[in-house]
């Protein structure tokens, strides 16, 4: 599990096999197995994950399999899942749009068979690109 923890600003791309807990201000797209985002958590972008669940803010398009939208969670843009829980007092502001297939990119799969070490297949990938803390 990786967490990034408040008091600092992310800018970039962010690949991660795995957990990922965010409670800090992040801007740019997000790809990774799970995703937790904290009260303090704020992401400007677009996030890919199997799981996400969400305390804080997001603004951009979401395709996750589960998603999770806690007490006090607000999400601005379309919200592409599988399984969609809504919590009291959570606000969703876009389309919840259902589907029964969610494409994971191999970029993904090939990070999560490293991390669980199956052979990985051809395609090169790295844990986090174009990452900036300022």
């Amino acid at each position: 599990m990786l967490k990034i923890a408040t008091s600092s600003v992310m800018r970039g791309n962010f690949v991660a096999a795995g957990r990922v807990e965010l409670d800090t201000w992040f801007e740019g797209d997000i790809l990774c197995s799970r995703l937790d985002i904290g009260r303090d958590g704020y992401v400007l972008g677009n996030i890919t994950t199997r799981e996400l669940y969400v305390q804080g803010q997001i603004v951009g398009t979401v395709h996750a399999g589960v998603v999770h939208l806690m007490d006090g969670s607000f999400v601005e843009g379309d919200v592409h899942h599988h399984v969609l829980s809504l919590h009291s007092n959570a606000s969703l502001m876009g389309n919840a749009l259902r589907t029964t297939k969610m494409p994971f990119p191999q970029e993904l799969l090939a990070l999560e068979a490293r991390a669980s070490g199956a052979p990985v297949s051809r395609f090169p990938v790295s844990v986090a690109r174009d990452l900036r803390v300022v």
